[in-house]
């Protein structure tokens, strides 16, 4: 039996509302597809292409270097496993509290994470755009970027606001940003852009 058709028995024979565990217990998928969990429905979106990697390697080295300037207490990662009590999301982008994330880690608690961010893909837009801010909101996690690759690179800066997020920048260029008022972010899209052309 190939890796496929275990993914697909599994995914296929499942005949209750998924959990957190279920989800995590799945073979990883031979495309490299990534499942996530809403309130016992699983989602799937294809892996991400090149133009996604390169964008979130890029912002996570300058979210990086920006953690380690402040010396503030928390980690940065990419496609990163942030769970609630019914809920796993594969974040794009997570900074989280670094008590929340040491070494051998596969999930952080939402409540750990002080921002997400979600890198948009024509396969993936409904989920980032809606769904997600939305969900991330309920959790309270303080900060949540929504990265847009068309028709140029932005990013889309929401601080929370009670109990939705308020849309405070739009970074197109250089700015600093302030993440929740724990660090700050000097954000280089030209740089991004050199990626994503070189």
């Amino acid at each position: 039996m190939t890796i496929m058709s275990v993914a697909e028995t599994r995914v296929d024979d499942h005949e209750r509302p998924w959990t957190v565990e279920d989800v995590l217990a799945l073979p990883e998928h031979p495309a490299r597809a990534r499942f996530e969990l809403v309130d016992g429905v699983l989602m799937m979106s294809p892996a991400p292409d090149w133009d996604h990697q390169t964008v979130s390697s890029e912002l996570h080295s300058q979210i990086k270097a920006a953690l380690a300037r402040s010396g503030a207490p928390f980690r940065s990662g990419e496609a990163v496993n942030v769970t609630g009590e019914s809920r796993l999301f594969i974040s794009d982008i997570a900074v989280v509290d670094r008590a929340a994330a040491p070494r051998g880690t596969l999930t952080v608690p939402l409540e750990a994470a002080v921002l997400l961010g979600e890198i948009v893909s024509p396969s993936n837009r409904a989920a980032d755009r809606v769904l997600k801010p939305v969900l991330y909101a309920q959790a309270k996690v303080p900060a949540f970027w929504r990265v847009e690759l068309e028709p140029d690179v932005r990013v889309v800066v929401h601080e929370l606001d009670g109990a939705t997020y308020r849309e405070v920048a739009t970074v197109t260029e250089k700015q600093s940003v302030d993440v929740a008022g724990v660090f700050t972010v000097d954000l280089d899209l030209d740089a991004v852009r050199r990626e994503l052309e070189g």
